[in-house]
Order: structure tokens, then sequence, then C-alpha cells
């Protein structure tokens, strides 16, 4: 068998994963349309926010304590939030003449926010447009992309193009969002390697994440990683052994199977609202504080990032009810993770967390509280990883704790401390 515990996270895998927190931005036609997948022929004119500011996303992402923001620069479909040079249905087209790309790419630079892109691999402009390159047939050619060659068809010269345009001209790119989504009928493949060769080559410090080869997606879109979420995978022939949604990607029995191991940790995302797009209806559905509190808790504290979804309304502003909720979030998470409890005192969350710059070793572990004069076994657990926040059922006033490492791949630098949050019930 492959040896799990020699496997190590890349500096911008380990960079990536310290960020704890980062945002998604959903915004497009859709916002004004009302629709979550656009149509691919909805009109450029549609797009109008009239008092776009990206400065005040990026103030409440950073009150919030967000590193970093990835925007929807082109969703399914296939409306581009840059004046891309390669078709007509862009913002250029648009009332609003404006870059969306560029505005976010300087507030974040002027906030010490890292910037993302998400360029949709699916594209139902393309698909439906006339003489639209989506799933068109065309043979694979040699294709010249700025100072590189790649043989690829129509559409994946097209994608490399948006990809060149958008990693050379908008400042540093933090991390490259793909997608795995799906809503065309069209038989086009993706030269996913050209497409990793070309961010690796103009954006080398850029995590290229879902469907790229330094994050996967967690399976979920309901805010929270698994109880035992290992950041080494097997493989198979080039393929994850398990699906991306099964209840264990890299148990005893998916390892068993594994030709090869990879550091492949998982990102959660979720929306603060029902929808990923705006919708006004939904201003009263936006999610609260112990909602908030809990999806951290089990995607950051069960060794992930939370990729939380603020959708701009047509104003092209964060809406009130998201700008309040990110604020006291905000709040919550320095107030009550931040900061370790001092002992003696009431905890009822207990913060775990590894050295990943060793790998990922601890298989399960018990934590120990001393209370009445005496140890008592108060919790257990599988993985710890980057982070592991471990609530306890009751409220309890301890004068120590310890942690107990039950079974582990190889030596592991553990940490322990313990906090107390008022809103988890």
């Amino acid at each position: 068998m492959i040896d799990a515990s020699a496997v190590r996270p890349s500096p911008r895998q380990v960079a990536w994963q310290r960020q704890e927190l980062t945002a998604f931005v959903h915004f497009g036609p859709n916002t004004f349309t009302d629709l979550e997948w656009g149509t691919g022929v909805d009109d450029p004119a549609v797009f109008d926010p009239s008092a776009l500011d990206c400065t005040q996303w990026v103030a409440a992402l950073v009150s919030a304590g967000f590193k970093s923001v990835i925007l929807t620069a082109k969703h399914h479909d296939g409306f581009c939030l840059w004046p891309s040079k390669y078709l007509p249905h862009t913002v250029a087209a648009s009332p609003y003449r404006g870059d969306v790309v560029a505005e976010l790419s300087a507030a974040c630079q002027a906030g010490g926010l890292g910037f993302g892109v998400y360029l949709s691999p699916a594209d139902l402009y393309q698909e439906k447009a006339p003489g639209g390159y989506y799933g068109n047939g065309s043979p694979a050619v040699a294709s010249r992309i700025g100072e590189f060659s790649y043989v690829v068809d129509d559409y994946n010269r097209f994608y490399l193009q948006q990809l060149h345009e958008l990693l050379t001209s908008y400042g540093p790119i933090a991390e490259v969002w793909l997608d795995g989504a799906n809503p065309t009928s069209s038989a086009q493949s993706y030269a996913y390697d050209a497409w990793f060769d070309l961010i690796r080559r103009l954006a080398p410090d850029a995590t290229i994440a879902i469907g790229g080869p330094d994050v996967r997606w967690v399976g979920n879109e309901d805010g929270f990683a698994r109880e035992t979420e290992w950041s080494v995978v097997p493989f198979v022939d080039g393929r994850m052994v398990a699906a991306q949604t099964a209840a264990s990607v890299a148990g005893p029995d998916e390892l068993a199977q594994a030709d090869e191991l990879r550091w492949y940790p998982a990102e959660v995302d979720v929306s603060i609202r029902p929808g990923w797009f705006y919708h006004a209806s939904e201003d009263a559905s936006v999610k609260s504080l112990p909602e908030l509190l809990d999806i951290y808790r089990k995607s950051v504290g069960r060794n992930a990032v939370l990729l939380l979804n603020i959708p701009p309304d047509r104003r092209g502003l964060f809406a009130d009810p998201d700008v309040e909720a990110l604020a006291a979030f905000g709040a919550a998470v320095r107030e009550y993770y931040d900061t370790a409890v001092a002992l003696p005192g009431q905890v009822n969350v207990l913060d775990l967390r590894e050295d990943i710059t060793a790998g990922q070793q601890v298989e399960s572990f018990a934590v120990d509280g001393f209370v009445d004069d005496e140890w008592t076994e108060i919790a257990r657990g599988t993985t710890i990883g980057h982070r592991r926040l471990l609530p306890l059922s009751t409220p309890i006033h301890v004068d120590d704790v310890r942690v107990r490492i039950l079974a582990t791949r190889a030596e592991a630098a553990v940490s322990l401390a313990v906090h107390f949050d008022p809103l988890l019930s």
C-alpha cells in the first residue's frame, strides 16, 4: 500500500488552507432576470447596475474576516463581466460600460484581499449563438495563446484566450475556480491539461479549484464537510477512487484501491441566501448568525475552507441584510473562535490543529478535561488536519485539557485550545 503519511501539500495549498474563509460573488444577467441559470441568449441590456461599488463588497468582506474573494467573471450563460475581445456578449454591450473584473481586482488590492476568478467551462452563449464554438465538432489544431501553443478545438482555444485575458490583465490571481456544473446538452470536451498548464505558467501561485489539481469540491452545497475529512486522497488511473459526493473519499477501503495518493483538500461552497444570485424575494431568508457559525464549525472546523457566496443586488451592492449578517459573523468568529478561553472557564468547543506542512497524520483522538480533581474524557474524534472544531454536547468547566492521539499514520504535532460559543445549541 502507498504510504499516506508521506504525502505533503504544496506551498500554494498550505497558503490556501490557512485562509479558512473565502467569499464567492455571483453577479451577472441572472441578477436582473431573477434566474439562477441564465439562458445564454439574454440581452446584455439587462445588465444595468445603478450604483456598483466593489469597495463596498470588499469592506463588508474584510469586516467579516474573509481573506479572498472569487468573482463569477463568466457564469454558464457566457456573459463576461469584463470587455473580452473574443466575443460581443460582455459588459461592453450593456448599459454599464465599466469592467467589473478590473474594479473588483483593484478594490481587493486596496483592501488587502486576494482576488480569484470563476470561469465557467460550460457556455450557453457559445452553444446557442450563430457560429458559436461550444460543441461545434471542430478538429483540434495548433493554436497560439499568447506566447504558448496548444493543440485544441475551437471552444478550448476560446476558453484559453479568456483565461489568458483574465490572468494577464487583472493583477495577481489567487484562485481560479472552474465548476463542474453542465447545463448544456452538447458533447463538448474540455482540454483540462492545456487549461492547467496555462494557469500554472501565468499564475503559478494561484490554486486551481473544483475540477483542478489543487482543491476538490466537498460534495455538497450545504456548508459542511465530513466528520472524517482527509486531505490525502486516493486516485486510480488518474481519477479519484470515490465520487466527491461519497460518504467516504479517503478511508481504508478507498486507500486499498489506490495507485496514487494526492494532497487534495476540500472546499465547502454555500450561499448566504437560498439562491446563488440575488433575488429580492430572499431578503428575509439570509442565514442567521447561529446558522453561519454552525457552517463555520462544519467547514473550517472540519479541515476545509469555507467558500461563502454573497450575491450583489441590482444596484451592484451587497444588500443590507447580507452586510449585517457578515458583520455579525465576523464579530462572532473573532470573539468566540479567534481567542482561546482562559482555563478554568466554561467551554463548549474544542479546537485542535495539526501542522499540515508535515502531512495529515491523526486518524483518531480523544480529549480529556480535568474536572473535579480528575481527568475525564470529554470528547472523541477522527481526523484533525488544518483545524478541527469539536462542539461539546454540554458546556463544562475544566481546570485543564489534554489530547490523546489514539491512532496516527506517523508522528503528528497537534495543538489544543478551547472556546465558548454562547450561540451553540
